[in-house]
């Protein structure tokens, strides 16, 4: 079928963003799992798909942009919506959804920075994890955080702030803020206001106790323009909550957090540790918080975490009940269809395989910053000697990217005598560095090993 023949109305979803940067462009949703490096070109054919113009009328467009002859333009044009189909919707009639200049991505792409990115090394990191503090007013048996680190005294908002700006002034898409318990550090809100000022996506998950404490924030959160915000809830009852939380009296305060945001119009995904205490309260939890109107619920397998945090030592659920948890949320997965997008917990016992293989992408295209103000590649690894490379009291963060160290870092993981046979021959080693080197670490002692989770080498 020519292209012509195509009778849809290209647009990109409403919640996927452009941005010009050096020599290349971002396509990009909400979260950071769902960004592209992309040349300049198919950043303006993206903003061509503007609710407006059918497939023939922005191959034509295109065509005469970049001075190719109607078959060309017409061959183009079908690629690239089959190539970003991920960020486009596709409906029938014309609309007026004009949100991104074409004009914007009118310069030439560096092919040198854009293929580079399929070996692993991003320009610009797609986004930064800041730990805002090691405290936390809970402690939750399955955290995979080390609580009894210590900060820098150093460390307080004016970095933090400072840090912000940095990020933002270099092109950084992506503020994560975690802990500890980000909203016990004092600033928070303002450093979510920061980043949302300069066109940052910031995101964060809380327990909920100090946003359940006044309905205010939440209004201040979305008047800023927070769009989306994960909640930690384990439990349906007070009592149950008190005892895997070990804590007291906090459940009214993260009931009243869910609704407080859910009130104040944010998108409200919650994120819920499955363990042997909690297996059995799966479903009336899913069916209060559909209630409550939450947008999403993830049922989270409980993960491998930092080398001293309580995760490592939690019992965790058998493989059995796990099945069985995994085809009770997949029945209320299908029964609140259109009302909650809910996931159950991963297959613990499945392995990558070719298709379904994804990389961290920590090490590739993000940065974790502790309040000792270490960088390291994942927020599980403060302390880890041989991932930290940087310190943003010695350094900025770009001069710590662009460093030896981070590129001694780099080649270490794809160093055959270094890292497991299978990933030195796998043709996805460049993207995937061995992939999760807390998993291999828990698994295996060493941090370099093959991925647990892996069933490679791939070769393409």
């Amino acid at each position: 079928m020519g292209i012509e023949q195509n009778d849809f109305i290209p647009a990109l979803k409403s919640d996927v963003r452009l941005k010009p940067m050096n020599g290349y462009a971002l396509a990009h949703g909400y979260h950071p799992s769902l960004i592209r490096m992309i040349d300049p070109s198919h950043a303006f054919f993206l903003a061509l798909c503007n609710g407006t113009f059918r497939p023939a009328e922005i191959a034509y467009l295109y065509g005469e942009t970049f001075g190719l002859d109607a078959d060309d333009a017409d061959y183009q044009a079908s690629r690239l919506l089959d190539q970003h189909r991920m960020f486009l919707d596709f409906g029938g009639e014309p609309g007026e959804a004009v949100r991104f200049s074409p004009q914007d991505f009118l310069f030439p792409g560096d092919k040198g920075k854009i293929d580079g990115a399929a070996y692993g090394k991003w320009p610009v990191p797609a986004g930064i994890n800041v730990t805002l503090t090691f405290k936390c007013n809970f402690n939750c048996s399955y955290c995979y955080q080390d609580l009894l680190q210590t900060g820098d005294n150093r460390w307080d908002l004016g970095k933090c702030r400072e840090l912000v700006e940095e990020a933002a002034d270099w092109g950084v898409v992506f503020l994560g803020l975690t802990g500890g318990e980000p909203t016990i550090f004092k600033g928070w809100l303002e450093l979510i206001e920061a980043g949302l000022k300069r066109g940052m996506i910031p995101t964060m998950t809380s327990n909920g106790t100090v946003i359940g404490s006044d309905p205010e924030i939440a209004q201040r959160l979305a008047a800023a323009g927070m769009e989306e915000i994960t909640i930690s809830f384990d439990a349906p009852s007070a009592e149950l909550h008190d005892e895997i939380t070990r804590s007291k009296g906090q459940f009214p305060k993260v009931l009243n957090a869910v609704r407080y945001l859910v009130d104040a119009g944010l998108r409200v995904v919650i994120k819920s540790v499955l363990t042997p205490r909690t297996q059995h309260s799966v479903e009336p939890m899913i069916d209060m918080l559909v209630t409550m109107g939450v947008h999403e619920i993830g049922i989270s397998f409980m993960e491998g975490g930092a080398i001293e945090s309580g995760a490592n030592a939690a019992d965790n659920v058998s493989m059995d009940e796990l099945r069985i948890v995994r085809d009770r949320v997949q029945a209320k997965r299908e029964l609140y269809a259109g009302t909650c997008d809910i996931h159950p917990p991963k297959d613990a016992e499945k392995v990558w395989k070719d298709g379904d293989w994804y990389p961290c992408g920590g090490i590739n295209m993000g940065m974790s910053i502790f309040p000792t103000g270490d960088v390291s590649v994942c927020d599980k690894m403060h302390g880890v000697k041989d991932f930290t490379y940087g310190n943003v009291f010695d350094r900025g963060l770009e001069a710590i990217w662009n460093g030896e160290a981070f590129a001694d870092l780099r080649e270490r993981t794809v160093q055959p005598d270094l890292i497991d046979p299978d990933c030195a021959k796998c043709s996805k080693l460049y993207q995937c560095r061995t992939s999760c080197f807390v998993d291999a670490y828990n698994a295996t002692g060493k941090y370099l090993a093959k991925d647990p989770h892996c069933g490679g080498p791939f070769f393409d």
